[in-house]
Parts: C-alpha cells; sequence; structure tokens
C-alpha cells in the first residue's frame, strides 16, 4: 500500500542572488531591514511576527511573516516557525515582533 503525504514547500520572492542580499552586522542593520519588510499603513493596528532567516555568513535569505493578530496579541504556532527555519536550511535567526 502506497500513502501519500503532502509536501512543505517554501517559495522565495524575488530573483536576487545572495551575493546581493545585505548582510546583517548589527542589531541597528536588523531592525531598519524588518521595519522596511512591515506594512506602514497597519503597523499601529496589528500585532505582527516575523522571522529573519539568515546564512551562515549572517546574509538574509528572506523574511516569514509568521502571525498577524489583533490589537491586544498574536498567536505564533512553533510548529510553522520550525517547519519554516528547517526547511530554508537556516542557520540563524532574528524573531521580530511589533506592537504599538
Amino acid at each position: 500500500m502506497k500513502t501519500k503525504v503532502n509536501e512543505i514547500s517554501i517559495k522565495y520572492q524575488g530573483n536576487f542572488k545572495m551575493k546581493q542580499a545585505p548582510k546583517i552586522t548589527s542589531s541597528n542593520s536588523a531592525v531598519e531591514l524588518l521595519f522596511e519588510s512591515w506594512d506602514k499603513d497597519r503597523i499601529g493596528l496589528q500585532e505582527c511576527f516575523k522571522v529573519m532567516l539568515l546564512n551562515n555568513s549572517n546574509k538574509v535569505k528572506g523574511i516569514f511573516k509568521v502571525s498577524t493578530g489583533g490589537i491586544a496579541g498574536t498567536l505564533v504556532d512553533v510548529r510553522i516557525l520550525f517547519a519554516v527555519i528547517l526547511k530554508s536550511l537556516t542557520t540563524s535567526i532574528i524573531l521580530a515582533h511589533y506592537v504599538k
């Protein structure tokens, strides 16, 4: 009997090469890059949790929005968080949570 299961996939949007990726050198460079990725129209209305995925040279592989909540909170499913981290072969992460 052959059993089928779903495959988890992560889709990278954009077509830049890793040598063009920004390098995180300090907490300030991480904050600046994360702030650019936030929707400025909703930043004061909803809490949001993101993870920045880095390679072993601290170059940014991507930013993944893990969850968006309401005014008072957002729930993070750690199974989804770890699935994204492991599936993308990420060596370092920066977790970001924005609340007004």
